[in-house]
């Protein structure tokens, strides 16, 4: 037997080579637990070999076609034919610039050879995990899934079984309610296996608690991430998975009364299978895992950390460039080239570097259905896209323009002329989803049609902005020329995510907005890409906060894409506008041409604060003083700090006074806070033995408040 132990940033990983050559993961902990109320695992027991069977360790979770489980029957992931089969043959770890990396190479009984990786990140307490598997035999072997990380060991550290003392969250994001988290004791959710009123249930349960998603917008019902805190030992654990495609996330009980957590793309529940023929390879989505100690905004922290190390350098993400759309509250549209021009008007007075035309500018009348060739129309622009365009750069702002570009309308005359393959069939048919077909990446032609419209209006229009909008879904996938309709939507993603970075090679100053109804497709498959996500189709500004001040959970505060847009032309309407973007990417838009001086004023103030304070912000992290939030809150607060100061917003949709605990957020009692937005002093605040209490106007109020460590 062989132990493998690394330590990171306050993470204890250990894996265990026994003498059957399995392998297992039979530790990813916090070192900060290991002095905790209880018993944490015992390495020294580990080397006595005093522990339990292999099997409940696993390391990967795989099912061949034909083979059966090896354990429990029902849904679950944990008992795949060849999960133990796997056999240890070398492994290396490859020091890195940022980090390290650790393959474990094994082969199976089938002659299934999987390497295992786990990249490692300096000062990151969240690791970035995936599989290879390559077909050594001399028949084809049938995947069923494979998962991208799987650990059998959650809350196993300090006193009481798992279900005594384990919470789960999770992710609820709906159109124009994103990023809403629910808190549930396990044992409410059926993850138990321990006597019940006198009966004596198995160790193992038949019951797990998963969520998935299925097709092409991968946030459509949850986020795909989560998090488990142990109450016992202070342990919070998180977890992602990045892909845009289906995937799944599992958690259940297993023999021995261990808690297991299995990350997986597609798999057999989401119509996926994939026949791997001799010397064939399949590789896993990727995944992110993670422990801490500290609460959920440490966890999330750590998070933010490693999402900021995985995504694509970019110089906006360091400028935090500020956004005009005309969209939202705003022309809804309806765009003309008399109507744009009036707005870029005011939208340069406001301070914005960017202005993005929005949607309807390809048609005359109704285009929802018309969509796909993308050229301008002359009724609604005369002169042409091109003399807008030079008229926000005459304003000092750069050009953008809404694209729908995975998509073409049942009614664009070009759908009609090209072969089904350019698209997603199923039994024959093209698909339609809200009267748009859905072009397949798969298809090399599809790509250089899309790859030479992006360059047209690049180069005609002058475009250096885009925001790229899908707000259909595929369902499972397509069935042509695939093994399996899941498996062609994961190829789909892929081709369609080397498309994206072929955009970036051959246009490096680009910046794109990633948009899908909102956030229908809010994951690190696509944003370690694109630099900006939109957040939201919530029209109204107070259920826009309760987004606002939760959405840094899902992605770093600087990529989230937050609508600033009064439509009333109210003081308090605008402040509390400003105030659900200024943390975040405030991304401007409303009335602005009905508001009075005053009003726009306000906004002009707004957008001059957050150039003033955006160079620190993308070093900050983020932090939930009152916990994530729920629609019930009467109150919100969402912050970002570093080691110096912290910007903290406080939200009053239903009160008129916020009462915020400081003394668990890293905030002395003696730190110095003020007002900064707006400028003018009509609130009181007064922060004592870590409570701060800020009194406000009245009800539907918010404002900025900034604490100096």
């Amino acid at each position: 037997m062989q132990l493998l132990e690394f330590r990171e940033a306050g993470m204890r990983v250990c894996f265990r080579m026994n003498d059957d050559k399995t392998v297992e993961l039979v530790d990813f902990s916090a070192e900060s637990a290991a002095g905790a109320d209880g018993k944490p695992e015992d390495l020294e027991q580990l080397e006595q070999g005093d522990c339990i069977a292999p099997r409940l360790h696993q390391l990967l979770a795989v099912h061949l076609t034909g083979e059966g489980t090896t354990g429990v029957h029902a849904y679950k992931h944990n008992t795949g034919s060849e999960s133990a089969r796997f056999h240890y043959l070398e492994h290396r770890m490859d020091e890195l610039a940022d980090g390290k990396l650790l393959t474990i190479s094994m082969e199976s009984e089938h002659h299934l050879h999987a390497d295992y990786r786990m990249r490692f990140y300096d000062g990151i307490a969240a690791v970035r995990v995936e599989t290879t598997l390559r077909n050594d035999g001399a028949e084809a072997v049938g995947l069923e899934y494979a998962s991208s990380f799987y650990y059998g060991g959650l809350s196993k550290n300090g006193a009481g079984e798992y279900y005594d003392k384990t919470d789960l969250y999770v992710p609820y994001n709906s159109w124009a309610s994103e990023a809403q988290w629910k808190k549930d004791d396990i044992r409410d959710l059926g993850l138990s296996g321990f006597p019940v009123d006198g009966y004596n249930l198995p160790d193992a349960s038949n019951n797990r608690y998963h969520y998935e998603n299925l097709g092409s917008w991968s946030s459509c019902e949850h986020l795909p991430m989560g998090m488990t805190e142990n109450r016992t030992t202070g342990e919070i654990s998180y977890y992602q998975i990045e892909h845009s495609g289906s995937w799944q996330i599992e958690l259940g009980s297993d023999v021995g009364r261990n808690l297991y957590l299995a990350l997986m793309g597609p798999d057999d529940e989401t119509q996926w299978w994939k026949q791997l023929n001799p010397g064939e390879s399949f590789t896993t989505v990727p995944a992110a895992f993670g422990v801490c100690t500290g609460g959920v905004s440490a966890a999330l922290g750590e998070l933010t950390k490693y999402r900021r190390k995985i995504r694509r350098p970019n110089e906006d993400d360091r400028r935090c460039s500020v956004v005009f759309n005309d969209y939202m509250n705003c022309l809804f549209g309806d765009p003309t080239e008399e109507k744009e021009k009036k707005i870029i008007d005011l939208a340069a007075e406001l301070g914005c570097e960017y202005y993005c035309m929005d949607c309807g500018w390809y048609d005359k009348g109704p285009w929802w259905d018309r969509v796909g060739e993308w050229k301008e129309s002359p009724e609604r622009f005369p002169n042409g896209i091109r003399s807008v365009a030079d008229y926000a750069r005459a304003k000092g702002m750069k050009m953008g323009l809404w694209l729908e570009i995975e998509v073409m309308g049942i009614a664009c005359e070009l759908a009609g002329k090209l072969p089904d393959d350019w698209f997603v069939c199923t039994h024959g048919k093209r698909r339609i989803d809200n009267k748009r077909y859905l072009l397949d990446f798969r298809n090399p032609a599809v790509r250089e049609y899309c790859m030479n419209v992006v360059d047209r209006l690049i180069e005609e229009y002058g475009v250096e902005f885009f925001k790229m909008d899908y707000n259909v879904t595929t369902g499972a996938g397509s069935d042509l020329a695939a093994d399996s309709v899941g498996d062609a939507m994961l190829n789909h993603y892929r081709a369609f995510y080397d498309w994206i970075r072929e955009i970036y090679e051959k246009h490096p100053d680009l910046v794109v907005e990633a948009c899908s109804s909102g956030a229908q497709r809010m994951d690190y498959g696509i944003l370690s890409l694109h630099s900006l996500q939109s957040t939201s189709d919530q029209t109204d500004y107070i259920s826009n906060s309760y987004i606002a001040a939760n959405v840094a959970s899902a992605v770093t505060p600087e990529q989230a894409g937050m609508w600033v847009y009064p439509y009333e032309d109210e003081r308090e309407h605008v402040i509390y506008n400003m105030v659900n973007g200024l943390l975040l990417r405030p991304y401007v838009s409303g009335l602005v041409w009905n508001m009075k001086k005053e009003n726009l004023q306000l906004m002009q103030e707004g957008i001059a604060l957050y150039k003033e304070i955006r160079k620190e912000l993308p070093g900050m992290l983020p932090f939930w003083p009152k916990g994530l939030h729920t629609v019930h809150c009467e109150t919100l607060a969402y912050g970002l700090k570093n080691d110096r100061r912290a910007y903290l917003a406080v939200f009053a949709p239903k009160s008129d006074q916020v009462t915020v605990d400081l003394s668990e957020s890293g905030i002395s009692e003696n730190a110095r806070v003020r007002v900064i937005y707006p400028s003018s002093i009509d609130c009181s605040y007064e922060l004592e033995g870590g409570i701060l209490d800020v009194k406000l106007p009245g009800k539907k109020c918010a404002r900025l408040l900034e604490i100096v460590l």
